[in-house]
C-alpha cells in the first residue's frame, strides 16, 4: 500500500469518525460543538477525495483508451445527427434553422472531443450537402407557391 493511499484511507476514516461525533453532538443539543465536528468531517472527507495518485504508469494507457472511446462516441453522435436530418423516418424535411442549430450544438460537442481535422471536414461537408439540398427544396417550394401549384 502506497503512502498516498494510506493517507487517503486515514483521512476517510477520520471523516467518518468525526461525522459520528457531529451527529452525537447534534443529538444532545450541543449545536456549536456539532457544527465544529461537522466542519472537521467535511474537511477530512474533502481532503480524502482530493489526493491523486500520480505515480501510476497505467494512467497513460487508460487515458489513451479513454481518448479512443471518446473519439468513437463523438463520431457516432455526429453520424446520428447527420442521419437524423436526412429525412430518414421524418415526415417533415428539416429547415435551415434546424440544421444550423444541430450543426452548432454538434460543433460545440466535437470541439471538446479528440476528433481529427479530416473527420471534422467530412462532417462539415455532410452538413453543407444537407443545407444545399434544403435550400434547393425551399426555393422549389417558393417557385411552386408563386405559380399556385401545390406539392
Amino acid at each position: 500500500m502506497s503512502i498516498d493511499r494510506f493517507f487517503r484511507w486515514a483521512l476517510f476514516c477520520a471523516g467518518i469518525v468525526t461525522s459520528i461525533f457531529a451527529g452525537y453532538m447534534f443529538y444532545i443539543d450541543n449545536i456549536a460543538a456539532g457544527a465544529a465536528w461537522l466542519a472537521m468531517a467535511v474537511g477530512f472527507l474533502c481532503f480524502a477525495t482530493r489526493i491523486r495518485n500520480d505515480s501510476d504508469s497505467d494512467d497513460s494507457e487508460s487515458d489513451a483508451q479513454t481518448d479512443k472511446d471518446l473519439h468513437d462516441l463523438a463520431v457516432l453522435i455526429a453520424d446520428l445527427a447527420v442521419m437524423s436530418l436526412k429525412n430518414i423516418g421524418r415526415t417533415v424535411p428539416p429547415g435551415t434553422k434546424e440544421i444550423e442549430a444541430i450543426e452548432h450544438k454538434l460543433n460545440n460537442f466535437l470541439d471538446l472531443m479528440p476528433v481529427e481535422k479530416l473527420e471534422r471536414q467530412e462532417i462539415n461537408e455532410e452538413f453543407d450537402r444537407l443545407k444545399n439540398r434544403t435550400k434547393r427544396k425551399e426555393s422549389g417550394r417558393a417557385i411552386f407557391s408563386q405559380l399556385g401549384i401545390r406539392n
